[in-house]
């Protein structure tokens, strides 16, 4: 049986996503943090549950994650579903016209449940440096999360 959770198909779909829903290039280690956040909302003390519920392995998770989100970001410009810019935070990444249909193909209930939670993650990071960011992510994870 092949493997569907945690593969570049799968994180590929949640960038893709992202990138539709942000509209602004972005780089990819804001990408790992804007896609932790919203998978694990709760945990960080930011929406109201987690999308794919507790784990408590979640801080755990989230080197593993940022790698496949690379990989995802590779295969995503190869697919030509996002494409890339460089600019004074380095390459940053969008989607284009093709990645747009390919979201807009999608109509399933996870993508309506991630695009929810995804809003309280961009609103969160609002004006936020990506170390401001990670070094909430490690104050919740020293401090044991803020799940109840």
């Amino acid at each position: 049986m092949k493997k569907i959770f945690n593969t570049v198909f799968e994180n590929s779909i949640r960038v893709l996503l992202i990138l539709h829903t942000h509209k602004k290039p972005i780089s990819c280690d804001m990408l790992s943090i804007i896609d932790f956040m919203t998978i694990y909302g709760k945990t960080l003390g930011i929406a109201e549950i987690d999308l794919n519920g507790y784990n408590s392995f979640a801080f755990c998770e989230y080197t593993v994650r940022r790698a496949i989100i690379k990989d995802s970001v590779k295969s995503l410009v190869l697919q030509n579903l996002i494409s890339v810019e460089e600019n004074k935070n380095g390459f940053c990444y969008y989607i284009n016209k093709n990645g747009e249909m390919f979201v807009d193909s999608l109509n399933t209930k996870y993508k309506n449940d991630y695009i929810k939670l995804l809003q309280y993650s961009l609103n969160f990071i609002k004006r936020k440096k990506e170390k401001t960011l990670i070094s909430y992510i490690n104050n919740v994870a020293n401090n044991g999360g803020i799940y109840e």
